[in-house]
């Protein structure tokens, strides 16, 4: 049986259950949280107890993850300083991974490109190639990318964790579902009316 990273007895709170999982070595968990305002202040709740950033007492994690944080650069500094490729991966990233050059494989992108320039799932890739230069075990999420573009970051993901690491994608939508070793499904602990109240639905 293969390592075990993360075992959570389950994550509880006022409105919402997480029901129990493990997180073992070559595995990728989803955890599927439905959409709306919600998703957001609950995705960082996980994603802080997941990194070790703070502790839960059902959850105990012998393996940290790292979150795939995407960039982001003030307007100030967009509009005056813009970051480069070349100096974000150097800053970033680990330059003796393979993964660094893989974004480099995208014809439109080189050390030189700005990348504000980018589109958005240009910066998707990005930020996962150069969290992947550094560990392979990682919590992410594909809020905010079409179909085809989510499909192409999940399968990227989803290939290299058969090699060994490990993720949990935090998400949305259960298009994913089949394609996964566990599902885990949200849990309401209050009703729809009362859950809009909570979270400003």
């Amino acid at each position: 049986m293969k390592e075990l990273l993360i075992e959570s007895k389950g994550i509880r709170t006022k409105e919402y259950f997480i029901p129990p999982f493990e997180l073992r070595e070559g595995e990728l968990v989803i955890l599927y949280l439905y959409g709306g305002a919600h998703f957001q202040g609950i995705k960082t709740e996980l994603v802080n107890v997941f990194t070790g950033r703070i502790k839960n007492e059902n959850v105990i994690v012998t393996k940290s993850l790292t979150y795939v944080d995407y960039f982001r650069e003030s307007k100030f500094r967009s509009l005056f300083f813009p970051l480069r490729v070349g100096k974000y991966l150097k800053k970033s990233g680990n330059l003796e991974s393979k993964f660094i050059q893989k974004i480099y494989e995208i014809p439109w992108i080189n050390k030189k490109t700005k990348i504000n320039e980018l589109h958005w799932n240009s910066k998707r890739l990005l930020s996962l190639y150069t969290t992947f230069s550094k560990t392979k075990h990682i919590v992410f999420e594909l809020a905010g990318l079409g179909p085809d573009d989510a499909k192409e970051n999940y399968d990227i993901v989803r290939n290299e964790i058969r090699k060994g690491g490990s993720a949990i994608l935090i998400d949305w939508a259960s298009d994913m579902k089949d394609d996964c070793d566990k599902f885990i499904t949200l849990e309401w602990l209050i009703d729809f009316e009362e859950n809009k109240t909570v979270f400003k639905i």
